[in-house]
């Protein structure tokens, strides 16, 4: 057994499904996959224990939808018009991890604009 330390996050993974293919793929640019769109899916890190992964994700949604968005696009007038939770829904697999592990050396900072 390893003794890898772990860290007090959860981590909310976003897999973006067909949905979100179809909508990058109606935008100007290069057609790409799903395999593509789906090999580097965002992580939110959320606290741990301070509720259940799944509200945060509800209260959250928003937030993350539009960074995956922008990630993708930076003219608004390109996003899709629904951005209700409905729609993150039908453009994210969600997943949600309570174990998360830091293999890395020294602290971990946090980037600000």
């Amino acid at each position: 057994m390893t003794d890898l330390p772990t860290i007090n996050r959860h981590a909310i993974v976003l897999v973006p499904t067909q949905a979100c293919l179809d909508w990058i793929n109606s935008c100007p640019g290069d057609p790409t996959t799903l395999a593509e769109v789906q090999k580097e899916p965002a992580v939110f890190l959320i606290p741990e224990g301070e509720a259940e992964p799944e509200s945060y994700v509800r209260r959250y949604f928003r937030a993350m939808f539009e960074e995956e968005l922008y990630s993708w696009y930076t003219d608004l007038d390109l996003w899709p018009k629904d951005r209700s939770f409905k729609t993150f829904k039908k453009f994210f697999t969600i997943h949600v991890s309570t174990m998360v592990f830091d293999l890395g050396k020294g602290m971990i900072v946090r980037e600000e604009d």
